[in-house]
């Protein structure tokens, strides 16, 4: 390690607990909300119940076009203003979506897509529903992704207005690479902070600085690499991406994006009916054995048309591609990358982002390990603000308090979010409860931490509340109508089961690590047999 004199140490350590603190409980918040985000898709199913296995998009045998048949019947009822794109994509529970839309310019000088949104059975070809509104209205109204959606939103915006939350968040990031960078320069002896953990008692402060040290120690890449993909997205979304279209497109936006990520097809506005889109995804399934995940087709039923195939990240990388064809004749034109219209190290680098930064590269395996590494940066956030406040407990009382109330305040609230969710979902109103619901569970924390001021009784009520929504959310979702466990195992879906059994385990783990605190409470309370007799 780099050898630092007194001083240069000295302020290293300042900066280093001024980068987490100053910041840190939003950052935990963020850490926390991103160890869950990382099973979005996960929690959707878990949420919203058995998902048909067969994906709508997988193209049929033979020259039979079921997609684009359900396209054209669709397209006879849409306003004529929507027929500039269509787009397909599967939705929560497997069915097919199908949105034709155009793009228009909002109040606030942004680029939107606004048309008709047509919900379908895969297997009856029956509409289940169809909205008219913005794609990010009918995205924010999706019932059936409502609590997902949410746990998202909290992580990625802390569920603020754009671009605010962005910007918050990208703060956020900076400041844990800060903490990061500053935390390994402070280590003298890297190698043995890996390993040592001196036996001492739980509460200790050398022992919590030990777990600390070892958790940071061994999480320090992960940490830089997860708050850096998180700035960068945070910064590109609310900043980056309007001042390239200020500064290189004039203000243009739709120029932008169609240099960024459109298929940049000579204009002709000829009316063509075009190739079908089955006929297209039996190609892309031949020559990349993969079933894209989302198709749009730009310029629908026009001879400059063209239809981009937007695949999954391949099992033996990190990366996703793109697959262009001439919408009007169903040639293959490209494989281009998901930013920019050439393979670049700019546009590799760019690919890597999402990956790197939510571990889905390797599905539930890399998941799991992102899960586990988030929740040791979470334990790195917590003791390093409890060591932070050990050394000010008697200054900075009310700070002390609310790092007592974020830290299962938080978990509790969003627990709060899933019961919202829950008691609507089926009634049409779970996009309105369930950030309602984390609300009312916030407020019902924060009341509850005024009356009760003293940290550590505050921390071991919220502890035991916690634990029994645990338990009870199992209840909940099968009480509301949630697919059974035999059903789940029927369906060939055990990721409800495998949550079910989490919530269990952790409402558990909780109880009893509970039951141990106020038996250590009790036990240090109870005199020994020499303080009696004195």
């Amino acid at each position: 390690m780099l050898k630092l004199d007194q001083d240069q140490t000295k302020h290293l350590v300042t900066l280093h607990g001024w980068s987490g603190i100053s910041l840190g409980l939003l950052l935990y918040a963020v850490l926390v909300t991103g160890m869950v985000a990382v099973f979005a898709e996960e929690i959707a199913h878990w949420s919203a119940g058995i998902v048909k296995q067969d994906n709508p998009l997988v193209p049929v045998a033979g020259d039979a076009t079921p997609l684009q048949d359900t396209i054209d019947r669709l397209a006879v009822g849409v306003d004529p203003e929507y027929m500039q794109e269509v787009a397909l994509s599967r939705t929560t529970l497997g069915n097919l979506e199908v949105f034709f839309h155009k793009h228009q310019t909002n109040a606030d000088g942004q680029i939107e897509e606004i048309g008709t949104q047509f919900e379908i059975d895969p297997e009856t070809g029956k509409v289940l529903s169809e909205r008219d509104g913005t794609g990010l209205s009918l995205f924010q109204t999706d019932e059936d992704r409502a609590l997902s959606r949410f746990l998202v939103s909290v992580h990625t915006e802390l569920h603020l207005p754009r671009p605010w939350g962005l910007i918050l968040t990208g703060i956020l990031g900076l400041a844990m690479m800060i903490a990061a960078v500053s935390g390994l320069l402070v280590h003298r002896h890297l190698i043995k902070d890996l390993f040592t953990l001196r036996k001492r008692g739980s509460q200790d402060v050398l022992a919590i600085k030990d777990a600390h040290t070892v958790a940071g120690s061994w999480g320090l890449p992960f940490a830089f690499v997860l708050a850096f993909t998180g700035s960068f997205f945070s910064f590109a979304g609310s900043i980056g991406l309007p001042l390239m279209a200020m500064v290189e497109f004039k203000g243009d936006q739709e120029a932008m994006f169609s240099a960024l990520i459109g298929s940049q097809a000579p204009e002709d506005a000829t009316p063509q009916r075009g190739a079908a889109v089955d006929t297209m995804l039996r190609d892309v399934k031949a020559r990349t054995g993969q079933v894209p995940d989302f198709v749009v087709v730009e310029h629908f039923r026009r001879a400059d048309a063209s239809a981009n195939f937007f695949l999954p990240t391949r099992e033996d990388g990190l990366t996703n591609d793109t697959l262009v064809y001439n919408g009007a004749t169903g040639t293959f034109l490209k494989n281009k990358p998901p930013l920019g219209q050439e393979h670049s190290v700019g546009s590799g680098l760019f690919s890597l982002m999402g990956p790197l930064h939510f571990g889905h590269f390797l599905g539930v395996v890399s998941k799991a390990i992102w899960f586990a590494l988030g929740f040791a940066m979470c334990y790195v956030s917590v003791t390093g603000i409890q060591m932070w406040f050990a050394r000010r407990e008697r200054d900075m009382p009310a700070l002390n308090w609310a790092f007592s109330l974020v830290t299962f305040g938080l978990p509790l609230a969003l627990f709060g979010s899933a019961v919202g969710f829950f008691l609507a979902y089926g009634r049409g109103s779970a996009s309105f409860w369930t950030p309602v619901s984390f609300l009312i569970a916030s407020a019902l924390v924060i009341g509850y931490g005024l009356w009760q001021r003293a940290p550590a009784r505050l921390n071991a009520q919220l502890r035991l509340v916690t634990a029994y929504l645990c338990v009870t959310m199992v209840g909940l979702r099968l009480a509301t109508g949630g697919a059974g466990w035999l059903e789940a195992l029927q369906a060939g879906q055990p990721i409800i089961i495998t949550i079910d059994l989490l919530l269990l385990c952790a409402g558990a783990t909780l109880w009893l690590r509970h039951r141990k605190a106020q038996l250590g409470l009790a036990s240090a309370a109870t005199p020994t047999p020499r303080e009696a007799r004195a």
